[in-house]
Formats: C-alpha cells, structure tokens, sequence
C-alpha cells in the first residue's frame, strides 16, 4: 500500500435516527466511548462514533486488521495507532459528513462547506497573494475554502496546530482536492508530492447500507435508519 491514501467517507448524516449516538456507542472500545462522552453536542458524538467505524473498515479491508487498538497523541492532539506505528490515518468532518484517510506516511485531511466569504476572517489567516487572489475571484467563497481546507489539511498532516500556517502560502505540490457539492475536502501527504501518490477518492463512500458490510458490524444495522 505504499504510496495510496484510501478514503472512507459517510455522507448521509440526515438519515441518522435520533438514538444513534445512544444505540451505537457500545460498538466503540473503552476509550473511545470516554471521547465519545465528552462531546457537548450530538453532532459531534455522532462524528466520533463515524470515524472510528470508518477507520476500523478502512483497516481491516486494506490489512484485515480487526480493531485499531488504543490511539496516542502527539503534542497537538494529532492521533496515530499505537499498535500499528507503520500505518498513518486522519479524520474530518462537518455538517456535510464525515472522512477517514489511511496511508503508510504521514497524512493530513480537512473537509469544509463552503460559507459565505466574510473578508475579515480571510485577512486574519491568508498570506498577501492569497488575498489578492480573492479579493479578484469571482466566487471568493468557495476560493476560500479551498485555500482554508489546504491550510487546515497541511498542519493537520505535519502535526501542528492549523494558527501555525496562518499567512503563509500552502507549499505547492502537497494538496489536492477534490469538491463535494457545497464542499471541499483537501488531501495533503506532507513528505510526498502529490503526483507520486495514488488516492482512492473515495475508496469506500460509506451509506448507511455500507456499514452492513463491516463483518462484525451486521447486527444492528436498521439503528442507522430513522424511524
């Protein structure tokens, strides 16, 4: 699998019934259900419990690794996979879904919809050329998350907090991306070009009848569904 990122994607959070997070949580190891329960909001619990699923199929289709075992964390909160130090994930996610990109280097991936352009955030974390470039674009917006998604998934990939690339230019050859309707999702390897790398864009799209093909997982399948 060296030099190809897959990407596993849930795109259909309004199908969710309302008792996701409650009929679900028990899927997820110990720790995991600890994160889970400290999310304020169920957006973001139901986002948890995605991206671990997501990266638990991703695993066992491309290494038939079963379970990922515990995360650690770098100083940023970045996550690796303490059992499996040769394999690299990451995950993203917004109102529009959900992402998990896994390769053998290190990764980084950011997914946005596009909001309206608002000049006062773009000052605040665009280099000159950058601004100069939206303040010519005739759909600044969608400029803008397009070059916000680049920053995010560049730091996200070195490791460091998104307040580190603030007002510098993304380095050229390390992003690509790839639009979703009102969205963005930015992909950057950040020791490797990305013509030299191969992207499954998605490798799996995960629906809710995907989720029935995760082996273990067939159980509890119509939990996905609304009621």
């Amino acid at each position: 699998m060296t030099g190809v990122v897959s990407i596993y994607s849930f795109s259909h959070r309004e199908a969710l019934c309302e008792h996701f997070v409650e009929r679900n949580v028990g899927r997820l190891p110990e720790f995991r259900r600890k994160r889970c329960h400290r999310y304020r909001r169920e957006r973001d619990k139901q986002a948890c419990i995605i991206s671990y699923l997501l990266l638990r199929q991703g695993l066992f289709e491309q290494y038939r690794i079963a379970e990922p075992g515990e995360f650690i964390f770098n100083g940023y909160g970045k996550p690796y996979l303490k059992d499996y130090p040769h394999i690299f994930f990451n995950f993203s996610h917004c109102e529009r879904g959900i992402v998990c990109a896994i390769a053998e280097f290190e990764i980084g991936i950011d997914m946005q919809e596009i909001h309206p352009y608002d000049p006062g955030v773009a000052k605040l974390v665009c280099s000159a050329d950058e601004l100069c470039r939206l303040t010519e674009s005739a759909d600044p917006a969608r400029l803008f998350c397009r070059i916000w998604t680049a920053k995010e998934s560049y730091a996200k990939a070195r490791g460091i907090g998104v307040a580190e690339v603030f007002k510098q230019e993304t380095p050229e050859g390390l992003v690509r991306h790839r639009e979703e309707e009102d969205a963005f999702i930015a992909l950057c390897c950040e020791r490797k070009k990305m013509d030299d790398i191969q992207i499954q864009w998605p490798k799996t799209c995960l629906n809710l009848s995907s989720f029935r093909n995760g082996g273990r997982q067939q159980k509890n399948d119509e939990k996905y569904s609304k009621k």
